[in-house]
C-alpha cells in the first residue's frame, strides 16, 4: 500500500504545482515574503556568476568559447507559457502534456551538454565530472576540509 501511496502523492503534489503556475487568478506573492520566488534580475545574476565560475573553472579556451555560448544558452530557464489545452482534456492528459513539453527542453539541455563535453579536454571533462557530487548536489561551493561547521 505505501508502495502505491509515495508515487500517488507525488504526481498530486506535481498537478497541484502546475495547476497553481497557471491559474490565471491566482494571487500574486506580497513583496514583502515571496518564499521560493525570487526576484528575476538577482536569479539571473546568480545563474550568470555561477556560470562564470563553472567557465573559470573548466579553463575554457578560445577555440572552445563557441560551444560554451550554446551550452551555457542552453541552460538558460524558459519562461513556463501557459500551453494551448483542450477544454475536455483530461486531469492525467494535462499532466502527460506538461511532463512531454519538460521532457524536450531536459532533452535540449542533454543534447547541448554532450556536445559541450565532448569539446572539452580530459582534464576539463573530469572537473565537470567531479562539479556534480551525491544526488545531483553541486560541490564547487564546498567548504574547505577542517572548516568549522555552518552552526557552530
Amino acid at each position: 500500500m505505501t508502495q502505491l501511496l509515495k508515487p500517488l502523492l507525488i504526481a498530486g503534489l506535481l498537478f497541484a504545482g502546475s495547476a497553481a503556475a497557471y491559474a490565471d487568478d491566482a494571487p500574486a506573492a506580497p513583496a514583502a515574503h515571496k518564499g521560493w520566488h525570487m526576484d528575476p534580475a538577482k536569479h539571473e545574476e546568480m545563474r550568470a556568476k555561477h556560470l562564470q565560475a563553472l567557465h573559470d573553472k573548466l579553463k575554457i579556451q578560445p577555440q572552445q568559447e563557441a560551444a560554451w555560448q550554446t551550452f551555457a544558452a542552453s541552460m538558460k530557464p524558459e519562461k513556463m507559457e501557459k500551453p494551448a489545452m483542450d477544454d475536455k482534456a483530461t486531469a492525467p492528459e494535462k499532466m502527460e502534456s506538461m511532463m512531454q513539453r519538460q521532457q524536450a527542453r531536459m532533452q535540449q539541455r542533454l543534447d547541448a551538454l554532450k556536445a559541450f563535453y565532448a569539446q572539452l579536454t580530459p582534464e576539463q571533462q573530469k572537473t565537470m565530472d567531479n562539479l556534480h557530487g551525491p544526488r545531483g548536489k553541486w560541490q564547487h561551493h564546498k567548504k574547505p576540509e577542517g572548516a568549522a561547521p555552518a552552526n557552530g
